[in-house]
């Protein structure tokens, strides 16, 4: 396995979750520059993540067959094409299309960083090397939040400025890394799952336009299914992002209802990115050591544990949660990743990605519509962690091949 090769990889997906992050913390700041509602400079956001949503699965189908490398370095331009822009720009209109090319990037970038770890070495290291791309891409919402807190008081057009030059930097390394280019055999069976998914996007935008999607991604998956041990282990997945951000939401929500400003509630709530960040790369080793059905059903377990530290202190269960989850989605990738064959992780790896940003809109919904108590937000983590980790059970081969054969 090339380490090296797998750290410029991830970078990239790194500098897509540092702008994003950066630019979510600055809306309010948007807001007042323009003079324009939260919700209309919130669309900087929104329509963001409803292009990425769209193109992860084709982005994915497309550069799977022509270049791994290319499909990065092309997204990587275009997210650091885009942010230049937006720094010479002088209208909202003008902010809005270039933010939309930056998202044609970005659904480029994220999928093929993960599945460069996915794809790249033998399976016994995998774990360890899709943590290292999770703690690598999540140190962008870490770092994302203070800088972007302490930026937009200053100056927001600098946002997009510094996200771009580290782009170019990335793309300067991703110029020397092995390619890598396979033929799925899955594809078409992941459009189904993929309009469904985008559907609950769009929902944000227009109601019976995402319905009207929802609908046909469901017609199709009827159809034509994806292999039984990748949807268990997704779904588990999903379920699991859906309560992380769904904390992550409700902290940012619940401290600016106490009267925090962004730099203040961007610096509050780090501690649970950043145990997250750090605990993803054991998580990885551990599914690799222990096995790839242990660790995400004790590690999912433990999350709904964890959740009653919430009525005890918010900054322990930021830690303790953090700690949990970073366990839980490595290990649980990990295990999903390992139940592909290599020639399909690539659009695996974009629907699992697709997954993670649908996940993300939906706790972020949880969180605006539930109480500021306790109560609500430790019930929804309780719940489905332990759905999640009830279908762990049903997993098959705890290990991969190649470690059975290193025990053995």
């Amino acid at each position: 396995m090339n380490g090296k090769d797998i750290v410029v990889a991830s970078l990239l997906g790194f500098i897509s979750t540092f702008e994003a992050t950066m630019i979510l913390v600055a809306v309010p700041v948007l807001s007042d520059y323009f003079g324009i509602s939260h919700l209309q400079a919130s669309l900087l956001v929104t329509i963001y993540v409803a292009i990425e949503a769209f193109l992860f699965v084709p982005f994915a189908m497309i550069f799977e067959r022509i270049s791994l490398k290319l499909g990065m370095i092309f997204g990587g331009a275009l997210l650091a094409a885009g942010g230049f822009l937006i720094f010479f720009s002088s209208s909202f209109i003008e902010i809005e299309f270039f933010r939309m090319i930056q998202a044609v990037g970005a659904s480029i970038v994220l999928p093929t960083s993960l599945a460069y770890a996915s794809s790249i070495g033998d399976d016994a290291s995998r774990g360890s090397a899709i943590g290292t791309n999770h703690t690598i891409v999540s140190l962008g919402y870490v770092i994302g939040l203070p800088v972007g807190g302490f930026v937009a008081l200053l100056d927001w057009k600098v946002l997009f400025l510094v996200s771009s030059l580290l782009a170019l930097v990335c793309l300067a390394f991703a110029l020397r890394i092995e390619d890598i280019r396979k033929a799925s055999s899955i594809g078409r069976r992941a459009f189904g799952p993929s309009l469904a998914l985008s559907g609950v996007v769009l929902l944000a935008l227009n109601i019976w336009a995402g319905i009207a999607v929802m609908a046909i991604g469901l017609i199709m998956s009827s159809r034509v299914r994806l292999p039984r041990e990748y949807v268990k282990s997704s779904l588990s997945g999903f379920l699991h992002s859906i309560t992380r951000n769904s904390f992550a939401a409700y902290l940012v929500f619940l401290y600016a209802y106490l009267g925090y400003n962004s730099l203040q509630y961007g610096l509050l709530i780090l501690l649970f990115p950043l145990s997250f960040t750090f605990f993803s790369l054991a998580g990885g080793k551990a599914s690799d050591r222990f096995g790839r059905k242990v660790v995400p059903m004790l590690a999912f377990l433990t999350m709904a544990l964890f959740s009653f530290s919430i009525f005890i202190n918010l900054i322990l269960a930021e830690i303790l949660l953090g700690i949990a989850s970073g366990l839980a989605t490595t290990s649980n990738t990990s295990y999903t990743m390992n139940s592909l064959g290599q020639e399909n992780r690539i659009v695996g790896s974009a629907l699992r990605t697709l997954q993670g940003t649908v996940a993300m809109s939906i706790g972020l919904s949880i969180g605006s519509f539930i109480s500021i108590g306790s109560k609500d937000i430790v019930l929804i983590l309780l719940a489905l962690n332990v759905v999640a980790a009830t279908l762990v059970l049903s997993y098959k081969f705890p290990m991969s091949k190649e470690v059975c054969l290193h025990i053995l």
